[in-house]
């Protein structure tokens, strides 16, 4: 499949959208994140319109907290920081952060039940080569 880029940053063809689909159906948004910039995979038409007003680049700035409270956590415990899920009203968010300073964000409709597991398991496999297919571009 061709990949092609939308006016809202979403991608076409991109393998990490299709592969956090397989894990939700209900997928809102997708977006890769480093120390410097963020990139949007995938941004579902409606929630852009809902979101149309909110600062996405100061919503994913927050994100990269995480590349700190990742490395305190893998300093803390004896098992490597994997990932984190909140739950909002009506969506939660999933966001899996690499040692290198990489980062996952996704968010989907609903409180499903969903395996982050499983689904952090299957970012980490797209990643083998390297983590440089999630730096933004």
């Amino acid at each position: 499949m061709a990949v092609e880029h939308h006016p809202n940053g979403t991608i076409d063809g991109d393998v990490l959208v299709a592969t956090v689909r397989e894990h939700g159906a209900a997928l809102r948004g997708c977006w890769t994140f480093d120390t410097d910039g963020y990139e949007t995979r995938y941004l579902r038409g409606d929630v852009a319109d809902a979101t149309a007003e909110t600062d996405i680049e100061r919503y994913v700035d927050n994100e990269r907290y995480a590349f700190v409270t990742h490395d305190t956590y893998d300093r803390l415990h004896p098992s490597t920081f994997r990932y984190t899920v909140r739950g909002f009203d009506g969506f939660e968010v999933f966001r899996l952060v690499f040692e290198d300073h990489v980062g996952v964000l996704c968010s989907f409709d609903g409180a499903s039940g969903r395996d982050y597991g499983a689904l952090a398991d299957e970012i980490d496999a797209l990643a083998d080569d390297g983590h440089g297919q999630f730096t933004p571009r």
